[in-house]
């Protein structure tokens, strides 16, 4: 796709194909990270929804001991591990939302590096010192 829009500009000479391809590849860039910030934006804010629950659920607890102190550190300890659920849940969205990122930026940012490669091989075939080839079949 990028190599193909810069392709198409050789007639109008080496700055002409170089923009053509940086703009295509930030097209391109755009569309493959577009759903990667919910991602990053997942893992990165469970732990904290987790954490959220976890502190309502311990201030339930002692709020619950505090009512019935007759109950003891049973009702403690039945409230913050109920709490504590909370806390694993974000963790066990988070982790995987934090691979799944880490594993598509690096594609992206592999495919990047492809592009980049081929765009310089592309602009190699233009001869030094002419920015405007003569156009053919026009």
């Amino acid at each position: 796709m990028v190599a193909a829009a810069g392709i198409a500009e050789l007639p109008r000479g080496a700055d002409a194909v170089s923009e053509t391809m940086a703009g295509a590849k930030a097209r391109l860039r755009v569309e493959l990270e577009r759903h990667l910030g919910i991602l990053g934006t997942l893992g990165n804010n469970a732990p904290f929804i987790g954490l959220f629950g976890t502190v309502l659920g311990i201030i339930k607890a002692f709020s619950d001991l505090a009512r019935n102190q007759a109950s003891g550190a049973g009702a403690v300890m039945s409230g913050i591990s109920e709490a504590l659920v909370a806390t694993a849940v974000g963790l066990l969205v988070a982790i995987p939302a934090v691979i799944a990122f880490n594993i598509f930026q690096g594609r992206v940012r592999k495919a990047m590096a492809e592009i980049d490669v081929i765009a310089h091989l592309v602009l190699s075939t233009i001869p030094p010192g002419n920015s405007n080839l003569p156009r053919t079949g026009s």
